[in-house]
């Protein structure tokens, strides 16, 4: 057949448009060629009546929709600048390394031709387009004024493929419609050159012409009721061809290339089948063909658990042109689907289906489909996406279930049945969410959280990379997505004590790597920046950081991630308090309750860890370059006492192949050298004031899931099909790497915790989900799973002694837990909701903990996590790159000022208790300070509380004690506001006095009368003091501080600047 006309009768067609002289709206792309290596040519067609030559304002772009490059010369000049293609001709852009079969036939063909650039000359601007890159003409300094254009950026439509303009569409346009082109196969070329444009094709029969020969199947009979097709007797094709009907309801042309037909609903109603099915296509499809029904013929494929039909010789014939695409079905489960999320997915695939409020009225509540992930990148498809997971988030195995055990197994099985991702057939630009335009107008009104359900989103059921896929066909707005789980400015936590108590509250903050070594902060001695990678990274970064921490409102903070750089005036520690204290500015003592006062600043605890008794930038924790940290206020604790707990570090053999070489992988790096190592763990003992009572608090970051340990490698040599140099090693129990070196390093934080005794929390990133094996060996040790043993790694050190003795070389069984007491999970199991604060891939749980000795829990008022991090898009984090043009993401707020979530409790101490034998801490600040009196007996409105202190005060005279009366009647606690009383030992003496309605004078309440004795003290200082460890009785060198002490020189505990 001749499928070829000439330009003139072409020509005719475009005669009335064209103007007068020939100009670039009568230049237009008259072929292209993707085709094998580089064989890549365009071809530009001269529709006018006059030679058009370029002179450079208009250039030959490539575009993958974040990129728009022009294509230039060896030379590096615009390749369009100078060509003159005459009127009625065409001329033709080639890659200068094409075959010498496509570079021959364009110069026998025509000598209007230019040679463009390969890669290593101009890089990205070189002849360097893809079958996923758009190709146009436009302004060369608009790349947005387009001409002409072939493709779609981000869409494979024309991978080893070469278009050719139809004659009936040879005019210029901005949008591209595949059924504007002849398809031709790879490396079809003999048309470069030829002014000669295609000509469209008849409509192919395949099924008339097949009728009769063929049977006819209803789209439920391909389906069937199982997971593949019941037409399919073995392997992964049918024996035979088939006819198939149906209307379509929805193409693809990048996650797959085809279309959704779906049964006329006058042809088939759904039941325990699927009325949907896809037809693989090997050419492009015109979303023209939506709401046309149309008969295929071809075999019945499974293609990875997708069942499909594909279309003989890329062909289908319409049946009816004007059929209407049948209504989304909601998607919903039925009693035959019994258990299976999977088994309600697979009765609907292919079809075109809605997500529904409740999605099974047999059951009490509302089941619907729950965000898993929140749109981000997904590194295993390499595309922007979202996982939706059936009634519930998934829960990682080990974080309600012992490692190892049957249940965490099935808590996995169950997160693979319940997951459908949101996907897009083509990949979503950075920074929007194609099915839901809001978000990309005003990000911060339309966020999309982790536990969210999302409703009323329509797409089609598709199954690829394993797993089912939502392919949206509709656009939702916010009345579609349900926050379970909404932003809240602070955190939900009940921290409101009894009469006679207050509250101390302790958090965790990840600090995602706040690095500020690079801006204008203290060197780090240990390593390169990990966090922010410009300015004003840095700058978005710690702004959303203070807000986290101002908005936490925590008396004691636990950091992680934070640069290890010292403790001077520019380290990143010093910084970061700075920028917190900054938003106290209220400096009215009677302020002092208020958000923003003075009151609530912090200052950070400094270790001198190279003892020359200066806090300097030579100082630091460990030898990594990010460290942990602890804040307080002075206002509420004092410090007694600091130390480093320094952790384990791995010595072990490096993981060598048959011939004992160590593995490497394809950089050529050890994938295993056995040399492992912990980030150290720095603890304090407070003084909470207004008690006696002391708390000692340790933070810590144990050792990463990621990175291996000799361990992880062992049996590798009989593990099927394993790759040493690329695979990633077995995770049979879901722990992630090293978790024995973890086991290693709990061990020594609750050996060296049980040492300091007394009142404790244990803090911070322990990496390990609430049931894995460190996490037990610091709790509990439950009945473990029959062949379960928890182990600590082998051939670990403290500094250079070994953990365990040589005796322990090859690591011990743990048996015995320390007792410490997960306060988040046993806050949220009260409640009946699950406890997280951290995503990874679309399963969430704990890996931020904050543990407390059984001694604080009848304290404990509260504790929870607070979700501004893991719930969140990583779209709306501090970084500027791969967010696209949208303008809205950025927000100086909590949200997103890490990946993990805060961690916090309240404790709530009784006014003036006390341990045996301590005084009660009273702190002042110029001079005036707050004392409690517990008042236990049904006081009355007008009763008197008075205070007196003994010995009396030096200064009397100047000390002002005040009489309160009271408001209000029952128990309560009375604050003294006292001012003057200078600092030393005394025994205070806090009283009630009634006065007497019928004769003048009081009557003291001798069972409300309160006496303790107290020490009063000045606050510490904003400015970080180095602390002097007290002697723990280890036998251990006495050390520096010890000497100085004794040589009276304590008071060389200074701050360098």
């Amino acid at each position: 057949m001749n499928n070829k006309i000439t330009v003139l009768s072409a020509a005719v067609s475009v005669a009335l448009a064209a103007p007068a002289l020939a100009g670039i709206n009568d230049i237009i792309i008259s072929e292209d060629v993707e085709g094998t290596s580089d064989n890549r040519a365009i071809e530009v067609m001269n529709l006018g009546n006059s030679d058009f030559t370029f002179n450079g304002d208009h250039a030959l772009y490539y575009s993958s929709g974040s990129h728009n490059n022009i294509i230039f010369t060896e030379a590096g000049e615009n390749v369009l600048n100078g060509l003159t293609v005459p009127a009625g001709d065409v001329a033709v852009i080639y890659h200068p390394d094409a075959s010498d079969e496509l570079i021959n036939t364009v110069h026998a063909n025509t000598s209007h031709y230019v040679i463009a650039s390969d890669f290593s000359d101009q890089r990205y601007n070189s002849m360097n387009f893809n079958g996923d890159d758009s190709v146009f003409i436009a302004d060369s300094d608009d790349h947005t004024q387009v001409y002409d254009l072939i493709g779609e950026a981000g869409a494979d439509w024309g991978e080893d493929k070469t278009f050719r303009r139809l004659a009936d569409s040879a005019t210029p346009s901005t949008d591209f419609n595949v059924n504007d082109w002849l398809e031709e196969p790879k490396n079809t070329f003999d048309g470069l050159g030829d002014p000669t444009l295609a000509e469209r094709l008849g409509a192919p029969m395949p099924c008339t012409d097949a009728e009769g020969n063929l049977e006819r199947k209803l789209i439920s009979e391909v389906q069937g009721t199982g997971y593949s097709s019941p037409l399919i007797e073995d392997g992964f094709i049918s024996d035979k061809e088939y006819l198939v009907t149906g209307i379509v309801t929805g193409v693809m042309s990048s996650l797959d290339k085809g279309f959704y037909l779906q049964s006329d609903p006058s042809d088939e109603s759904h039941g325990l089948a699927s009325v949907g099915v896809f037809v693989e296509a090997g050419k492009g499809v015109s979303e023209e063909l939506i709401g046309q029904k149309v008969c295929v013929r071809g075999f019945i494929k499974e293609d990875y658990g997708m069942t499909k039909v594909l279309a003989t010789d890329d062909e289908w014939e319409t049946v009816n042109a004007d059929a209407e695409v049948p209504d989304a079905i909601d998607l919903t489960r039925i009693t035959e689907d019994g258990d299976k999320f999977q088994k309600t997915l697979e009765r609907h695939e292919g079809m075109l289906v809605r997500l529904v409020e409740n999605m099974d009225d047999n059951v009490e509540g509302d089941q619907n489909m729950r965000v898993s992930r929140s749109f981000s990148f997904d590194f295993d498809s390499y595309r922007n996406n979202m996982v939706l997971a059936y009634k519930r988030p998934n829960m990682q195995p080990n974080q309600e279930h012992i490692a190892g055990s049957y249940e965490s197994k099935q808590q996995s099985w169950q997160n693979n049945d319940y997951r459908l991702y949101v996907d897009t057939d083509k990949k979503a630009p950075n920074g929007e969410i194609p099915y839901y335009p809001d978000f990309l107008t005003d990000a911060q009104e339309n966020y999309i959280r982790i536990n969210d359900t999302i409703i009323n989103l329509e797409g089609h059921l598709y199954f690829s990379f394993g797993d089912f896929r939502l392919v949206p066909s509709n656009e939702i707005n916010d009345s579609n997505v349900i926050h379970n789980t909404d932003r809240t400015d602070a955190p939900e936590l009940n921290d409101t004590p009894d009469y006679d108590q207050f509250g101390i509250r302790i958090a965790t903050q990840n600090v995602l790597n706040y690095f500020n070594s690079p801006y204008g902060g203290s060197p780090n001695k240990f390593g390169d920046n990990r966090g922010a990678e410009s300015e004003i990274e840095f700058q978005q970064q710690q702004a959303k950081l203070v807000k986290a921490i101002y908005g936490l409102d925590a008396d004691i903070i636990g950091l992680m991630e934070i640069e290890n750089n010292g403790f001077g005036d520019f380290s990143a520690i010093s910084q970061l308090v700075n920028e917190v204290n900054a938003n106290y500015t209220y400096e009215n003592y009677d302020d002092r309750d208020h958000p923003k006062s003075v009151h609530n600043k912090y200052v950070f605890v400094g270790f001198d860890s190279n003892g020359d008794t200066f806090l300097d930038e030579e100082d630091s924790v460990g030898t990594d370059a990010i460290t942990s940290g602890l804040l307080y206020r002075p206002s509420k604790v004092n410090i007694e006492s600091t130390q480093i707990i320094q952790m384990p570090r791995q010595q072990a053999p490096a993981i060598t192949d048959e011939n004992g070489a160590p593995i490497l992988d394809d950089k050529d790096e050890v994938r295993e050298n056995g040399k492992n190592y912990q980030r150290d763990t720095v603890a304090a003992t407070f003084l909470v004031q207004n008690t006696g009572k002391k708390l000692t608090v340790a933070v810590n970051h144990f050792k990463s899931k990621g990175s291996t340990c000799w361990e992880d490698w062992q049996g590798w040599e009989t593990w099927e099909d394993f790759d040493p140099s690329r695979d990633d090693v077995k995770d049979e129990d879901f722990q992630g790497s090293c978790e024995h070196f973890r086991v290693s390093a709990a061990h020594q934080l609750g050996k060296k915790m049980a040492r300091i005794g007394g009142d404790q929390v244990v803090m911070g990133d322990m990496n390990s989900y609430a049931n894995e094996d460190p996490m037990l060996v610091l709790t509990t040790i439950p009945e473990l799973p029959e062949g379960k043993t928890i182990r600590t790694a082998r051939d670990t050190y403290i500094g250079d002694t070994p953990q365990f003795g040589e005796g322990g070389k090859h690591g011990i069984e743990v048996t015995e837990s320390f007792g410490f007491i997960n306060s988040v999970s046993l806050k949220d199991a009260e409640k009946g909701q699950p406890s997280w604060s951290y995503s990874f891939n679309d399963e969430i749980g704990s890996l931020d903990h904050v543990l407390i000795t059984p001694s604080l829990k009848g304290k404990l008022l509260d504790a929870t996590d607070w979700h501004i991090n893991a719930a969140e898009s990583s779209l709306f984090d501090y970084k500027t790159g791969y967010k696209g043009d949208n303008q809205t993401l950025y927000n100086e707020d909590p949200f997103r000022s890490s990946d993990h979530d805060s961690a916090l409790i309240a404790l709530g101490y009784r006014y003036g208790e006390t341990d045996a034998g301590e005084r009660v801490l009273l702190a002042t600040k110029s001079g005036r300070m707050e004392v409690g009196y517990p008042i236990d007996i049904e006081a009355k409105a007008g009763d008197i509380a008075s205070i007196a202190f003994s010995p009396q005060p030096d200064n009397f005279e100047s000390v002002i004690l005040p009489r309160v009366e009271l408001t209000e009647d029952g128990k309560q606690t009375v604050l003294f506001d006292i001012s003057g009383v200078e600092p030393r030992n005394y025994t205070v003496t806090m009283t009630l006095e009634r006065p007497q309605q019928s004769k003048s004078g009081t009557e003291n309440l001798d069972d409300a009368t309160v006496v303790m004795d107290v020490e009063v003290v000045k606050r510490d200082s904003l400015d970080a003091d180095i602390i002097i460890p007290p002697h723990d009785g280890s036998g251990g060198a006495f050390g520096l501080y010890g000497l100085l002490s004794l040589l009276g020189l304590g008071f060389l505990r200074r701050r360098k600047n």
